[in-house]
């Protein structure tokens, strides 16, 4: 319900929240995660001030019979539905609560919330370079990215210790 009341309804990720929502999916997520970040990413775009990209990748394969083209199959709609198929949005949160923890402890002077970027999952598939389609709002086919919103990832590790801090 955070993400749910955190994102607007036009959000990439709102409709996953109704599954995480629902009433099955009511489970323990010790457990659940058995991978790592692929790579954290630092970028300096401010002088001075780190941004933090939590990356993953995968290597999927998302064609179907019926597809023109391959590439064709790493379209943003495609990836996302794999990715609540896998459940990787809520790897990607969890991850980002645990970048926005480690963050917190071994870099107090900065903002640890605001320091994270988003993520991206990358599906090395449909990455071929210069020629990698790219559709009308500017997404490019075969990376998936989303960012939080201001103050999300300390809610977030907020919620998953219980409440506390």
């Amino acid at each position: 319900r955070l993400l749910q009341s955190a994102i607007t309804s036009d959000d990439l990720l709102f409709p996953y929240t109704e599954t995480l929502c629902d009433p099955s999916f009511d489970i323990s997520l010790a457990g659940l995660i058995n991978g790592s970040i692929d790579a954290l990413l630092r970028v300096e775009i401010e002088a001075g001030i780190p941004r933090f990209f939590i990356s993953d990748y995968k290597s999927n394969r998302l064609d179907r019979d019926g597809d023109e083209f391959m590439i064709d199959a790493y379209s943003t709609e495609r990836m996302l539905h794999e990715m609540e198929h896998h459940h990787y949005p809520l790897q990607a949160l969890i991850y980002g609560a645990a970048v926005y923890r480690f963050l917190r402890w071994r870099a107090p002077q900065i903002d640890a919330d605001a320091a994270i970027a988003g993520f991206a999952y990358m599906f090395i598939r449909g990455m071929v370079g210069d020629v990698t389609p790219v559709d009308a709002r500017g997404n490019r086919n075969g990376i998936l990215t989303w960012t939080a919103p201001a103050g999300f990832w300390s809610k977030l590790s907020d919620l998953f210790a219980g409440g506390g801090k």
